[in-house]
C-alpha cells in the first residue's frame, strides 16, 4: 500500500498534467499559437517566451502563481485549467456523483 505522501504526490502530479493539457487545449480552441499566448501574457505584465509556454504545456515550469494570468489570457477560469470543471467559463467545480 502506498504511503499517504505518495498518494498526495500522485494527485499533485496528475493535477499538474491536467493543467498542462488544459492550457494547450484551450490555446488551440482559441486558435492561438504559443507565441500569441506569450504576447497576450506579456501585455498583462507576465513576460514569457513561446518556449516557456511550450514547457508549461508539457508539464514543466508550471507556476501556480501564473494560473490567474493564464486563465485571463485564455478567457477561462482557473477552475477549468485545474480540471475541476469541463466548462471553461465556470468557476464552481463540477459536482461528482
Amino acid at each position: 500500500m502506498d504511503a499517504p505522501d505518495d498518494l498526495s504526490s500522485d494527485r499533485t502530479a496528475e493535477r499538474a498534467w491536467i493543467c498542462a493539457r488544459r492550457i494547450r487545449e484551450r490555446r488551440r480552441q482559441l486558435d492561438l499559437t504559443q507565441t500569441d499566448l506569450a504576447t497576450l501574457l506579456a501585455r498583462r505584465g507576465l513576460p514569457l517566451t513561446n518556449r516557456t509556454v511550450s514547457a508549461m504545456e508539457n508539464g514543466r515550469r508550471l507556476d501556480l502563481g501564473k494560473l490567474p494570468d493564464l486563465a485571463e489570457a485564455l478567457t477561462c477560469s482557473v477552475t477549468y485549467l485545474l480540471g475541476l470543471t469541463r466548462d471553461p467559463t465556470r468557476w464552481e467545480p463540477d459536482k461528482t456523483n
